[in-house]
């Protein structure tokens, strides 16, 4: 009798060996996969599925499935690359370790087309794609990055950036500032300020930091600090008077009593910048 019970476990064991090595046989072992291609080929693996594969499932990996791929492989997977699907890597191209010899660009097309070598990490790291320490690099070009300059995106003076191409960026400011200078006020167009930026303005954090010198009328007292417009109507400078006179004549005749009394029109005669009464 417990000869016949052991019998029965032992053919039923394996059955189970059996029919998954047999199933595995019948079973088409390169299924397609829409988002990856062809499977990664199998032959080399264990016949336990299960090992990986979670019950009657080709295509889904057990939750606790652990792989030490550099210990299995000799090559670490680390940062972003921990995250990667298998497929990314290992799918039918070929062995993996001939795009692994061709270092970032065996797996990763070259956006930049060449322009900026062969050595990726140079500008990225595995962690992320976005590349660091491109502040530092663009001080090697014709254009250092500085204040405002080094916070901007790329794109926004390499206009073809998102292609990887970032040849031909202008180095003048007006080239890059048109619209800037379309909506500045005073009227930069009217005033014929389209050139020479910074002439009066510094390369800083806010371009509203005006270095420009005063010096034919100097803004002392209760000029310093106006809006440019209240003297320069329109946003106009040529032609704005630099007597008192000339731009105070409404405040003259509305004292009532200067224009009766024939008070001097050489206002500085009694008043001065620091407080006009």
């Amino acid at each position: 009798m417990n000869r016949q019970i052991f019998i029965v476990l032992g053919l039923a064991l394996l059955g189970g060996v059996v029919s998954c090595s047999v199933y595995q046989q019948l079973a088409p072992r390169h299924k397609w996969s829409e988002q990856w291609g062809p499977m990664v080929p199998h032959e080399t693996f264990p016949h336990d599925c299960s090992l990986c594969h979670v019950p009657d499932r080709w295509d889904e990996i057990k939750e606790d499935f652990e792989f030490d791929h550099a210990a299995e492989t000799g090559y670490g997977l680390v940062g972003a690359h921990t995250d990667a699907a298998c497929l990314r890597c290992h799918n039918d191209r070929g062995p993996v370790q001939a795009y692994l010899a061709r270092g970032c660009g065996g797996c990763h097309a070259d956006p930049h087309k060449s322009a900026f070598g062969p050595n990726c990490t140079d500008c990225h790291v595995e962690r992320h794609w976005d590349p660091i320490g491109l502040v530092i690099e663009h001080h090697a070009t014709r254009f250092p990055l500085a204040g405002a300059h080094a916070m901007a995106p790329c794109e926004s003076c390499h206009q073809r950036a998102t292609t990887g191409d970032y040849r031909g960026a202008p180095t003048q400011c007006h080239l890059c500032h048109q619209r800037d200078t379309l909506r500045a006020r005073p009227n930069h167009v009217a005033n014929g300020w389209i050139r020479g930026c910074d002439d009066c303005h510094a390369v800083g954090h806010d371009w509203r930091a005006v270095a420009f010198i005063h010096d034919r009328f100097p803004l002392v007292g209760g000029h310093a600090g106006l809006d440019c417009g209240a003297c320069h109507a329109g946003g106009r400078i040529a032609g704005t008077p630099t007597d008192c006179y000339g731009c105070h004549r409404q405040d003259y005749i509305a004292t009532g009593t200067h224009v009766a009394q024939g008070f001097s029109t050489n206002c500085l005669e009694c008043h001065d910048t620091n407080a006009w009464r």
